[in-house]
Parts: C-alpha cells; structure tokens; sequence
C-alpha cells in the first residue's frame, strides 16, 4: 500500500501570523530597552550581547551595595560629607559617574538594535527609535546632573577651603592614625558675620561667636562676644600699637572718636581700624585680609582660647542662605523692654530709633524670609545688643533644625555659589575629613550650651575685666559646670541658669 506524501514545502505565514509576531518582537523590544534603563545591562542580557549584558549587570548589583551597605554604615549625611571633604575621592566620584554613564547609555542602545525584530515597520521603527532616545537621555542627564553637582562641590570645597598651608601657630593639629584628635583636647573655631557690602564702608564683625568643642566628647559652648565690647587687649605683635601703646585699642582715648563721637573704639570696629591702619602705613601688615586676622587674635586674648580657626560668612549671603531654603519659620517676639521689633531704622542712642522704618514685626510664629530673618536677628533699634545676641542665635537654631535636605539638593548650584560668594575659612581642605569626624561627635553629644559674656555679675562693656572673662569662659566650657543647654527645658519654662552666672537679660529669649 502506498500513501500519499505529506511532507513538502512548509506553508507560508499568513500576513496575520506575521503582524502578530512583528507586534510581539516589537514588544520585547520595548520591554528589554526599558528594563536597561532601569537596571544597568538587564535588558542587554537578553540579546546576542549577553556576556557584555551579564558582566555590566553584576558590576552595578556589586557597586549598589557597597554603596548600600556603606551608607547603612555610616549614614546618608555622614556619607554625603566624607565625600564632600575629599577631594580626590569627589574627582573619583565624578569620573566614574561619567564613565559609568557612558556605559549605561552604550548598553540601552545595544539593547534596542539587538532586541529590534526583522522587517519592523516604519512606524514602530520610529516609535522604538524615539524611546530609546528618551531612555538614553533620562540616564546621560542624570548622570550628567550628578557629575555636574560633583564638579561644582570640589570648586566650591577648593574656593571656600583652599589647600594652602595655615600660619604658624594657627589650626588645628591632625593626627595620623582612627583619632584624628588625639593630640587636641579642644577645638575654637570663631564665627563672624560680616556687614560687607555695597553702599557700606570697611567691614564690621556684626556676630562674634566662638564655637568651643570638646574633642573627646562632642560638647560644645557656642561662647557670644557683645559689638560695643571696649578697651579690649591688642595683642603684643599688633602694629595697631603704634595707634596705641598702652596695648588696649582705645586707651588712653579713642582716636576714632576725634572724627566720630559715637566710635568709641568698640571690638567690631577692629577690622576698619586695621584696614584704615595699613592704608596709611604701608607694609605694615601682610596677608590677604589682616583686619580679618587681628580680629581673631583680640578675641581669642579677650576670652582667653586659642582660636584654631575662623569662619566668616558675610550677612548678604546668610540671608540668600535662607530665601535658598524656602524661607524659616521663626517664633518672632517682643523687644526686650515689651515693645514691637522694628523693620529697618536703627538707635539714635537715647532710646528712640532713626532712619526710615518700613514696619513692625508682629509677635507670633511666622515664616521669614532671609531678608526679614536677617532684619530679626540684626535689629538692635529697640532695645540693646544682648537681645539681639539672643535673637541671633534663635535665628541660627530655626535655621539649622528646618533645613529639608530635598529642598537644598534641587537648589544646590545656587547654595554653592552663595557659599563660593560669601563664606571664608581658613580651615583647610586636607583637614575637612577630620572635622566630618568632629561632627559627628558633637551630633553624637547633643549638648550645645549657649554662654554669652553678659551673664557675668556686674558686667561692663566699657570697663570690662579681662581676668573675670577668662574665668567665666574656663568655668562654662567645662564639662563638670557648664549649664545645661536651654533646648533641655520644658516649654514655657524658664531655662535653668548656673547660680554664678545669672543672666536676667535674656529672659524673654530663653525658648526660641
């Protein structure tokens, strides 16, 4: 018996056959071109390209946990300023993130013409062609922002710290070794606010603070110098001797005051007086900015420490600091003898205020922004300096406890040309790991105590006594003694204050 023959030329697709499997390769197509965006090489693993697909995927699983565990570790901010303060590991950073980019985007490319099926038609040709180009595009921009932060955090590190070694007998000493604080008890480091500026001449230290920490255990004194401070010590190497040979700035008699009465010689005027000094005595002083220099060195004779290092911050950008995040929501009060704080103006010295007032703050919690902030935490119209002492250090504990690290991320190349523009330090770059270290033990600590000179019993501006400010200074940056820091206190309260340091002055502002 015989049979027919089966067998013969196989039968050929039909056009739906071939529509349904043109739609489903352009699927997968699709599909693999995504799934590469989202997982570096996942997608490429699906194709002819699949050892280059497997080694890239199993490169970025390996570099996210490090990444993962690291930052479990030590913490997303701790990270953040590890990085910051090197910058050789920040170069590194930057590099990879472009290379590593590159690698991305060559991949989801590969991934599209590898996974795009025969005989595609025009139209899903084009619509694949444009999704890859958008997927490739979501990556090199990310990637290009990332670097772009990177490269703008290491000028901005370089221009605000440089590399340059500091002067003898200023800075800190680093050790080599887990503790790089192990040959230093305690680090000063003073904090000026600078009225620099258009349409203003010379430069006033308007805030004088001097941030003293313990080394061993984070704790800090946040120590406040009074502006109208007077006959305060020049140090024994200061040509501003030859102004005044007694060794105290305005002693016998001030010689600003012969041009303006209302000068008396008083502590934030020693950078003027240092300027005007070098204009009319050539090569009488040396550095880049020597007023800036004197002023550290009076200081750190008034209270007593050795200032390790200096931080100005001039009051245009703290106050571009604060519009940049948002605002800051500030529980604004009255003046220290009950009535309103003005808007602009400024004391005639009898009590009354002059110049043109454009408002009054209304007390109450309310959001600021920078400039009304600043004009909170500058005024001195309506009362006196040790209010407006306590008033600037409300303004910076608002600052520092409402700062939303997503809000200064998206405006970060503008906060870093604000710092660029308007904060100095002598601290250099090399040193920075060791203060991320330093931060951390005073976050660790949490106990900041606030001192302020005014808290001393009988205390003078214009006749000050030197030996009973060292000792206060000696008693408050003791652990043993210290008083306890105001945040501790129950809400309407009274902030505890140690028996040998009333301070009654600063009542109204003891709860920010």
């Amino acid at each position: 018996m015989t049979y027919p023959n089966t067998r013969g030329p196989a039968t050929p697709a039909t056009r739906e056959v071939l529509r349904r499997q043109r739609a489903a390769g352009f699927r997968r197509a699709l599909g693999l071109t995504a799934l590469g965006t989202i997982i570096p090489g996942a997608g490429l693993t699906q194709t002819r390209s699949r050892k280059a697909g497997w080694a890239l995927l199993l490169l970025a699983i390996a570099s996210g946990v490090c990444v993962a565990y690291y930052v479990a570790r030590t913490g997303v901010t701790n990270v953040a300023l590890s990085v910051m303060a090197r910058p050789t590991v920040l170069q590194t950073v930057v590099v990879a993130l472009v290379v590593g980019g590159i690698l991305w985007c060559a991949s989801i490319i590969l991934t599209a013409v590898q996974a795009r099926p025969s005989r595609l038609d025009r139209t899903r040709t084009r619509v694949l062609a444009a999704f890859t180009t958008l997927m490739v595009f979501l990556v090199a921009g990310s990637s290009f922002k990332l670097a772009e932060y990177g490269t703008i955090t290491k000028t901005t590190v370089a221009s605000v710290f440089g590399s340059a070694p500091g002067k003898p007998g200023v800075g800190v000493k680093v050790a080599e070794g887990d503790d790089p604080w192990a040959d230093q008890a305690r680090v000063n480091i003073l904090l000026l606010g600078s009225d620099a500026g258009v349409g203003r001449t010379g430069t006033r230290t308007d805030s004088m603070i001097v941030a003293s920490i313990d080394t061993k255990t984070g704790r800090t004194a946040l120590i406040s110098l009074p502006r109208n401070l007077q006959k305060v010590p020049l140090p024994k190497t200061s040509p501003l001797r030859g102004l005044y040979p007694s060794g105290t700035y305005g002693k016998p008699y001030c010689i600003r005051a012969q041009t303006d009465p209302a000068d008396q010689c008083m502590l934030n005027a020693i950078w003027t007086e240092v300027d005007q000094y070098r204009q009319a005595h050539p090569g009488s002083y040396t550095g880049v900015a020597p007023g800036r220099d004197e002023t550290r060195n009076v200081i750190g004779d008034v209270l007593g420490l050795k200032i390790d290092h200096t931080v100005v911050v001039d009051l245009k950008g703290f106050s571009q600091l604060i519009d940049a995040m948002g605002g800051v929501t500030v529980n604004v009060k009255l003046s220290g003898f009950g009535t309103k704080l003005p808007i602009g103006g400024h004391s005639d010295g009898n009590g009354g205020i002059t110049g043109h007032v454009t408002g009054y703050f209304t007390p109450g919690v309310q959001h600021l922004t920078g400039t009304l902030a600043l004009w909170y935490a500058r005024t001195r119209a309506a009362d006196s300096d040790d209010y407006r002492q306590a008033r600037q250090r409300c303004v910076i504990q608002a600052v520092v406890k409402q700062v939303d690290p997503a809000q200064m991320v998206s405006k970060y190349p503008e906060i870093a040309r604000i710092a660029r523009d308007n904060i100095y330090t002598d601290i250099p770059a090399q040193d920075l790991p060791a203060f991320v270290d330093l931060i951390e033990r005073v976050q660790k600590s949490g106990k900041i105590n606030s001192l302020s000179l005014t808290q001393i019993p009988d205390f003078n501006s214009v006749n000050p006594d030197y030996d009973e400010i060292h000792a206060f200074v000696q008693k408050g940056i003791s652990p043993k003694v210290a008083p306890k820091p105001t945040t501790t206190t129950t809400p309407g309260t009274t902030a505890p204050r140690p028996t040998s340091t009333p301070s009654p002055t600063t009542t109204p502002y003891d709860q920010c």
